[in-house]
């Protein structure tokens, strides 16, 4: 039998060795945690490739949304650029004609779980049997397999984690983000992105933002072009390469972080 030896050449480092979401550090292995890695790794989640090369990908969650995907879809048909939405069920099944055009597009879908609750105040076995329906519905809707999973807000817990792990779903976070859960001008937004754009980054963008209900009282929720924002990222970037966190992950080794301020 063959023997997959990727997990060896996967980086572990501890999440504050990774920078501000909003300005990650550069790949490097300096941090890693190898010699603890059969004790470490279980605590881990993927945050993105471990490359040098100018190679990216683009995620989207919370969607699909009518009023943003479809215009997100067209400019990564104009790019010819893939990406990676990670769904809701509720929405999915709200909007099942933008899964099709998901998958037709030859995006990735991953999910995101069933609605966005935080599911790290969950018992583990309701948090896994809602994850596997979620992924069970998704699936249905999508036609095809569901392999990667990004719970909200990321929160999870290590048992969580081997839940899942044993439904067979990769959990894949993200090595930056745009902050494009409030309002701002496309210009500011696209600079956050990218200022958070790394080598074998994983970069957290949303379609729609799922719990408006939790804004604070200063904050005024997103009602910028997220097709716009997009556009002057993909402009801003013109020397990367995008790739769905699927074939990111496929085709380099993993930094891998422990994540603790996301437990519990």
């Amino acid at each position: 039998m063959r023997r997959d030896t990727r997990d060896t050449r996967d980086v572990l480092v501890l999440r504050r060795d990774l920078g501000p979401f909003g300005a990650p550090l550069p790949p490097g292995r300096r941090w890693a945690l190898q010699p603890m890695a059969p004790l470490v790794r279980p605590l881990t989640c993927t945050v993105a490739a471990a490359t040098t090369q100018r190679v990216a990908s683009l995620t989207f969650d919370d969607g699909p949304d009518p009023a943003h995907t479809p215009a997100l879809l067209d400019v990564l048909a104009e790019r010819g650029v893939p990406a990676t939405f990670f769904v809701l069920a509720t929405a999915a099944r709200a909007h099942p004609a933008l899964i099709r055009r998901i998958v037709e597009d030859g995006h990735e879908v991953a999910l995101h779980g069933w609605d966005h609750r935080r599911l790290s105040g969950l018992p583990t076995a309701e948090a896994v049997a809602l994850v596997a329906a979620a992924r069970d519905e998704v699936e249905r809707l999508a036609g095809v397999p569901v392999r990667l999973f990004r719970p909200a807000y990321g929160a999870h817990t290590p048992a969580q984690l081997r839940g899942w792990a044993r439904l067979g779903l990769d959990v894949v976070l993200w090595s930056g983000w745009a902050e494009d859960w409030r309002h701002d001008e496309e210009s500011a937004v696209a600079a956050r992105a990218l200022a958070a754009l790394t080598p074998g980054g994983i970069l957290l963008l949303h379609d729609v933002r799922a719990d408006p209900e939790t804004a604070g009282p200063d904050e005024e929720l997103p009602r910028f072009d997220r097709a716009d924002v997009l556009r002057r990222v993909l402009d801003g970037a013109p020397d990367y390469t995008f790739r769905t966190a699927g074939d990111l992950l496929a085709a380099y080794p993993r930094i891998r972080a422990v994540l603790r301020d996301l437990m519990g």
